[in-house]
C-alpha cells in the first residue's frame, strides 16, 4: 500500500503545483514542488524494495539505492519547511530566534539523549563507526522540529491556514517515526512492515490532504507573524523534561540539566527582549523628533521665503553688474561665483560639462580690420552662443575672444560631444559686417565635475588645458579633458626651462638629410636638421620643442644657431671641394626680427660662402598671411640671391596664385601625399597636378618622405625633379654625408 499511497500524493501536489498562480510567490510554488519530490522519492524507494522483497531473494534492506532515495525524502522535507521558516522568520529579532532555536535544539538533544541513546556513549560510537550519515539525518529531523515548533509559537492572535497545519502534521509524524526508527535500527528490533511504516504512510496522507484542502477550501490571505510569541516558547521549554519523567523513570540531576536550559533561556531572553523594547522606544522617539523637525523646517520656510523674496530684489540691482559690457553676457566674476554656487547643488547622478571656447586666429581679425569690426564679430558670435545656451546652461565671455558655457544634468559624453560640434559649427558660419565676411572658427576644450576636477578652479584650469590641446591638434574641434594632457603640459614646461638655461653648441647638433637628383641619381643637397641631446631627457624631437621655442620667442636664437653652423659647415665643405646646396629651415617669426637678414648677410661674408648654396625653406602657410607676406618675404631675399623653397606644400593654406606672382625656386611635396601616392588615386592626382604646374611656370619640384621604391618609381614616371627621403638616405651626421659624398665624387 505505501507505494500506492506516495505515488497518489505525489499525484495530488504535482496538480497543486500546476494550479499555483503567477501572482503566488516563487518561494511558495518551490516549496509545493519539493514536497512532490519527497513524495516520489519515497514511493520510487518502496517500489525497489517490493520489487526485491516479492520477486528477489536480494534483501532491500542492504541496497544502498534504497537507502538513498529514503534519506533524500528527509532531505526533500527539510528543504520547504526550511524555505518556509526563512520567508517567515525574515523580520524576526535575529538573535531571539537564534536563542531559542539553541534552547530547543538543545533541549530535544538532551530528551534523545535520555530516551533514545539511555545515556550510553557507546550507542553514538555504533552510529558514528556504522553509519555516519545517521548523524546528519538525525541532525536534519531535530532542525525540522525546531522550525515548526517556532512557527507555531510565533503565531500570536494570529489563526494558522488549515493546510499549513495538514502539512506540519504530516513532516511531524514522519520526523518523529523518523527518529523512532533510528532507534529501533540502532538496537536490531526494527522489523519491516510494522506500525512505524503505516506511520510513515501516515506522513504522504496528511500532505495529501494539506494539498486538497489548500486548492478548494483556503482563500488567499497573508498568515505570515510578524510578531514572536516568547512567552509560549517558555512554556515548550517545560514540556521536554515532563515528557522525560512521563516517558522513563529520571532522577533530579538529569531534570537539572533541563532547568538549566531553561534558566539560561529565561536570563538572555530577558535582557534581549528589553533591548528590543528599547528600540522600539527608540523608533518611536526618532518619528516623534522627525515630525517636530518637520514642523519646525515648515516654519523655518515660510521665513526663508520671505527673506528670499527680499534678497531677489536684491539680485535683480546686482545683477547689471555681473554682465560684460560688449556681448551683453554674463562676465567672469559672475560666472565664478556661479559655477561654484551650481556644483555645490549638484542633485545626485548629475553632472556638470563646462566648455572652454576660444576661437581660432581672431588676432588676425583685429590686426588686419580694426577692434571696432573684431568687436562686432565676438558680438555676432556672443548671439549664436546663446540660442544654444537655452536651459540648464550658464554662458559668460570671460574675455578677449574666450567663452565659457556651462551645461548641467545627467550627462553622457555623447551628448557633450553633439553640444560641442554644434558650437563649434554655429561659430564657423560666415559672418557679415559691413563689406566684409568672415569665417571664423572655434577651438573648445571639456572638463567634467566632478570626473576631471574637484572644485570651480580646477574645472576651468582643465578645460582650457583641453582648449590647447585642440588647437594644438589642429583647431576647430572639441577635445575632452585627460589627466595626460597635464603630463603634456608638464612636459612642456620642463622643456621650456630647458630651454632657457640650453648651452647651444653642448647639446645641439646639425644633421643632414641628402637630397637627390631623379635624373642623374646624385647628391644635389642636403636639408639641415637640428638635434637636442639633453643630459636629462636625452633625445628631444624637433616636433616637440621648435613649437615651444615659437611660443616663448627663443626660435630666433635657436634660428641663428643654426643658420651660423650650416654656413660654416658649407664653408668647410667648399675648403675640401665639395660643393652642396643646404637647406635651412626659417620660422615665420625670425622673418619678423629685423635683423634676420643683417645676421644672415653677416654669415655669409664672414665664412666666404656664395648665397648659391643657401637654400631657405619656408613653410607653406605663411601664404594664409596674404599677399603682403609674400612681398615682404620677395624684398628679404631678392638682394642676396639666395634661392626660396616652400616647405610641406600641398596640404596646408597655400593659394597657388602665389606660384606665379612670387618667383620661388622649388616646392618641396608634402611627405602626407608621398605616403599614399601609390594606394590613393587622390593625392596621385594632386601630385600629378601640382608638379604638371610647377614644371609649365618653371618651378622644381622635390618629394619629401620617400621611403619605398614604389613610391620613386611613380615620382620618376611623373616628373618630379629631386627627392628627400629615407629611402635613398636618412638625416645623418657630417661624418656620415662626407663618407657618401666621396662616394659619388661630389
Amino acid at each position: 500500500m505505501s507505494p500506492i499511497v506516495g505515488l497518489h500524493t505525489y499525484s495530488i501536489l504535482y496538480k497543486t503545483v500546476l494550479e499555483i498562480k503567477d501572482k503566488e510567490t516563487f518561494a511558495n510554488k518551490t516549496i509545493w514542488v519539493i514536497f512532490s519530490l519527497a513524495c516520489l522519492t519515497w514511493t520510487i524507494a518502496d517500489t525497489i524494495w517490493a520489487f526485491y522483497y516479492f520477486l528477489t531473494a536480494f534483501n532491500p534492506e542492504d541496497s544502498i539505492l534504497i537507502s538513498t532515495l529514503y534519506s533524500s525524502t528527509s532531505i526533500f522535507l527539510f528543504v520547504p519547511i526550511f524555505i518556509f521558516g526563512i520567508t517567515r522568520y525574515k523580520k524576526w529579532n535575529m538573535l531571539q530566534l537564534l536563542l531559542d532555536s539553541i534552547s530547543i535544539s538543545l533541549s530535544i538533544l538532551l530528551l534523545l539523549w535520555i530516551l533514545f541513546f539511555h545515556e550510553d556513549l557507546r550507542i553514538v560510537k555504533i552510529i558514528v563507526t556504522q553509519s555516519p550519515t545517521s548523524i546528519l539525518f538525525i541532525v536534519i529531523d531535530i532542525l525540522i522540529l525546531v522550525i515548526i515548533f517556532i512557527f507555531y509559537l510565533s503565531a500570536k492572535n494570529l489563526k494558522i491556514d488549515t493546510y499549513i497545519n495538514f502539512i506540519f502534521a504530516g513532516v511531524l509524524i514522519y520526523v518523529i517515526s523518523d527518529l523512532y526508527f533510528y532507534h529501533l535500527n540502532f538496537s536490531d528490533s526494527y522489523i519491516p512492515n510494522s506500525l512505524i511504516d503505516y506511520a510513515y504512510m501516515c506522513t504522504f496522507l496528511f500532505l495529501a490532504t494539506g494539498s486538497i484542502y489548500k486548492r478548494y477550501f483556503t482563500k488567499p490571505k497573508n498568515s505570515e507573524s510578524k510578531t514572536y510569541n516568547h512567552n509560549k516558547k517558555q512554556m515548550l521549554l517545560f514540556i521536554y523534561p515532563l515528557l522525560a519523567i512521563i516517558i522513563e523513570d529520571i532522577n533530579i540531576p538529569k531534570i537539572t540539566n533541563f532547568l538549566i536550559i531553561i534558566l539560561l533561556n529565561n536570563i538572555l531572553s530577558t535582557y534581549i527582549q528589553a533591548s528590543i523594547k528599547n528600540e522600539q522606544l527608540l523608533v518611536k522617539e526618532k518619528e516623534m523628533n522627525f515630525l517636530l523637525e518637520e514642523k519646525i523646517k515648515q516654519r523655518t520656510k515660510e521665513i526663508t521665503d520671505k527673506n528670499n523674496e527680499l534678497e531677489n530684489k536684491n539680485k535683480e540691482l546686482d545683477f547689471l553688474s555681473n554682465k560684460d559690457t560688449l556681448t551683453c553676457l554674463y562676465n567672469r566674476r559672475f560666472f565664478m561665483d556661479n559655477l561654484k554656487k551650481e556644483l555645490e547643488s549638484l542633485k545626485p547622478l548629475e553632472s556638470v560639462a563646462l566648455f572652454y571656447m576660444d576661437l581660432d586666429r581672431f588676432k588676425t581679425i583685429n590686426d588686419m580690420y580694426g577692434h571696432q569690426v573684431g568687436d562686432q564679430a565676438l558680438i555676432e558670435i556672443s548671439k549664436r552662443l546663446e540660442i544654444l545656451s537655452e536651459g540648464n546652461f550658464i554662458l559668460a565671455r570671460l574675455g578677449g575672444d574666450e567663452f565659457v558655457l556651462v551645461y548641467r544634468g545627467i550627462l553622457d559624453n555623447a551628448v557633450i560631444e553633439e553640444l560641442a560640434l554644434v558650437i563649434i559649427d554655429k561659430c564657423s558660419e560666415p559672418i557679415e559686417i559691413g563689406e566684409y565676411i568672415f569665417y571664423v572658427s572655434a577651438s573648445v576644450g571639456i572638463s567634467i565635475y566632478p570626473l576631471d576636477a574637484k572644485d570651480s578652479y580646477t574645472l576651468i584650469k582643465n578645460a582650457d588645458i583641453a582648449m590647447y590641446e585642440a588647437k594644438a591638434q589642429g583647431k576647430n574641434r572639441c577635445i575632452f579633458f585627460n589627466t595626460k594632457f597635464k603630463d603634456s603640459l608638464n612636459r612642456k614646461n620642463e622643456i621650456e626651462n630647458l630651454l632657457k638655461k640650453i648651452s647651444y653648441d653642448d647639446e645641439f647638433e646639425l644633421y643632414y638629410q641628402p637630397q637627390y637628383s631623379i635624373r642623374d641619381k646624385k647628391t644635389i643637397g642636403a636639408e639641415a636638421l637640428l638635434r637636442w641631446n639633453n643630459k636629462d631627457l636625452g633625445s628631444i624631437s624637433p616636433v616637440e620643442f621648435i613649437p615651444i621655442a615659437e611660443e616663448i620667442d627663443y626660435i630666433n636664437s635657436i634660428g641663428e644657431w643654426v643658420m651660423e653652423k650650416a654656413i660654416k659647415q658649407i664653408a668647410k665643405w667648399s675648403n675640401q671641394s665639395i660643393y652642396l646646396k643646404v637647406g635651412i629651415n626659417i620660422s615665420p617669426k625670425q622673418l619678423d626680427n629685423k635683423n634676420f637678414i643683417s645676421k644672415l648677410k653677416g654669415f655669409l661674408d664672414e665664412n666666404s660662402v656664395s648665397p648659391e648654396y643657401i637654400d631657405i625653406e619656408i613653410t607653406e602657410n605663411i601664404t594664409i598671411e596674404g599677399g603682403y607676406r609674400v612681398k615682404q618675404i620677395e624684398s628679404l631675399f631678392s638682394s642676396l640671391g639666395i634661392s626660396i623653397s616652400i616647405d610641406d606644400f600641398g596640404t596646408g593654406y597655400s593659394s597657388l596664385s602665389y606660384l606665379k606672382t612670387f618667383p620661388f625656386e622649388r616646392i618641396k611635396i608634402a611627405k602626407p601625399l608621398i605616403d599614399v601616392i601609390s594606394t590613393d588615386n587622390f593625392d596621385f592626382q594632386i601630385v600629378k597636378a601640382l608638379i604638371m604646374l610647377a614644371k609649365s611656370i618653371g618651378i622644381k619640384t622635390i618629394a619629401e618622405g620617400v621611403e619605398f621604391q614604389e613610391q620613386l618609381d611613380i615620382l620618376t614616371e611623373l616628373g618630379c625633379d629631386e627627392v628627400q627621403g629615407y629611402l635613398l638616405g636618412k638625416p645623418m651626421t657630417v661624418s656620415h654625408l662626407e663618407e657618401l659624398l666621396n662616394t659619388q665624387n661630389i
